[in-house]
């Protein structure tokens, strides 16, 4: 199974532990607001800590829900571009099965000052040193697989090698924080801002931005264009750094963040430089949407034929780009771990595709906005409560409600893709596959 099947499916297990914590904390909140109930009202013998506690209790594990796919997109990019399987692949599951269990065991290193007590402090600040060995696991397995291997710096290996470097520091930087006497010091400090970013940033949006310019090709046909996809990495990476590394310095010097003003000169200059660094990245974030226009204008230069621009090594580029509403003609039995991968060199050894499969009609599920639309009415209710506009509520939840019901009560088969249809899509995948075997003609990106 690829690595990021292994990181979405502890996404999910997360999602499925933390959550429920989220709706209790919100329906305990939702009784204070609305009808008098206590739990965190100090003067009333509720406790104000406790929210402090169940929020961060679902918060930090959600932290990883956030980046654990975005560590699964890492590590299909470094092992394209390194061309070489992902070193320690037992050990990469094991790392994120790791982080899955202990991050919910840190989440008061996030108030380490509101004074439970050495004892209580010592133990998530143990255990908040602990969760950064299952990520240094992953840095060493990508730096591994990149050893040895046949780098190529397309733009998304750029943005996986940037995230390596940041990320390690804000890990760093973390590992301070996880100790309560230096916590003391930092808490609510803008270097806490600064380690944030370094991490969620990294290890987040970076991985959006290479994931984006290594799936687009996939989704739409066509590749992103590379010189302005180089020249966003750059000016994001060093307007980054410019903007961030100067908030470690003024949360030193004693800066807390969400101040309206302030008049200590000391912290000017680096304020200054952190100025000039959003500057930077607004011009990295331009050149980002510029690569879009670009390679819309320039998209039949950029057309992917092949369905396999990058060499890849997963079972999605096997199909044609984009891939037609089935994915595959036949469903594949894998039997490898990077089964197209180890299909493809058996292919290019022997100069020809395997045996034409036997087409077959596939069933296909129709589209539903019924998603779309409840969240748009979920939307409004949750407005509605905050304002207490109880009429706007009262519509949200009749929407939403509606919405749901005609969805269950709808009567509308699925669709049927006849064989030959089927035959027709994947002939002209196999033909222009059958073409680069025998004459060779491609050039990896």
């Amino acid at each position: 199974m690829p690595m990021f099947s292994w990181t979405a499916l502890a996404s999910c297990l997360l999602i499925v532990a933390a959550f429920p914590v989220l709706t209790a904390t919100l329906a305990m909140l939702t009784l204070d607001r609305y009808l008098g109930f206590h739990f965190f009202t100090n003067t009333a013998g509720g406790s104000p800590m406790m929210f402090f506690n169940l929020i961060w209790a679902w918060g930090h594990p959600e932290v990883y829900i956030l980046v654990l796919p975005a560590f699964g997109i890492y590590s299909e990019v470094v092992s394209t571009f390194s061309g070489k399987p992902l070193f320690g692949y037992r050990s990469m599951v094991a790392a994120t099965l790791f982080i899955c269990i202990v991050s919910f065991c840190v989440w008061l290193h996030h108030f380490f000052t509101m004074g439970a007590g050495g004892d209580v402090n010592a133990v998530f600040g143990i255990a908040s040193s602990v969760i950064a060995v299952g990520t240094g696991v992953k840095i060493y397995n990508w730096l591994f697989t990149m050893y040895g291997g046949r780098v190529r710096f397309a733009t998304p290996m750029l943005w996986a090698m940037g995230f390596m470097v940041t990320f390690v520091t804000g890990g760093l930087t973390g590992v301070l924080l996880a100790v309560p006497p230096a916590d003391f010091l930092l808490h609510n400090s803008m270097f806490l801002v600064a380690h944030f970013h370094h991490v969620i940033v990294s290890g987040v949006v970076f991985a959006v931005l290479a994931g984006i310019d290594y799936w687009w090709p996939k989704a739409f046909g066509y590749r992103l264009d590379p010189r302005w996809g180089k020249a966003a990495f750059w000016f994001g990476l060093v307007g980054f750094y410019v903007t961030f590394m100067p908030m470690y310095v003024v949360g030193i010097l004693g800066m807390t963040r969400r101040l309206q003003h302030y008049d200590v000169a000391a912290w000017y200059p680096w304020l200054l430089a952190a100025g000039i660094g959003v500057i930077i990245l607004a011009v990295g974030g331009a050149c980002q949407v510029i690569q879009l226009v670009v390679s819309y204008r320039r998209r039949e230069a950029l057309r992917d034929t092949t369905g396999d621009p990058w060499n890849g090594r997963t079972l999605e580029w096997a199909t044609s780009s984009p891939p037609p509403p089935f994915n595959f003609a036949v469903l594949p039995q894998v039997k490898e771990t990077e089964h197209y991968w180890e299909v493809k060199q058996r292919a290019f050894e022997q100069a020809r595709l395997s045996e034409e499969p036997d087409y077959k009609p596939i069933e296909m599920p129709r589209n539903s906005p019924t998603g779309f639309v409840c969240a748009f009415f979920a939307t409004l209710i949750g407005f509605a409560l905050i304002w207490h506009i109880w009429w706007l509520m009262i519509v949200g939840l009749l929407g939403a409600y509606a919405t749901f019901v005609v969805f269950a009560w709808r009567d509308v088969p699925e669709y049927i893709i006849p064989a030959d249809e089927v035959a027709k899509l994947d002939r002209a995948r196999r033909a222009a596959r059958q073409q680069i075997l025998t004459t060779g003609e491609v050039e990896w990106q």
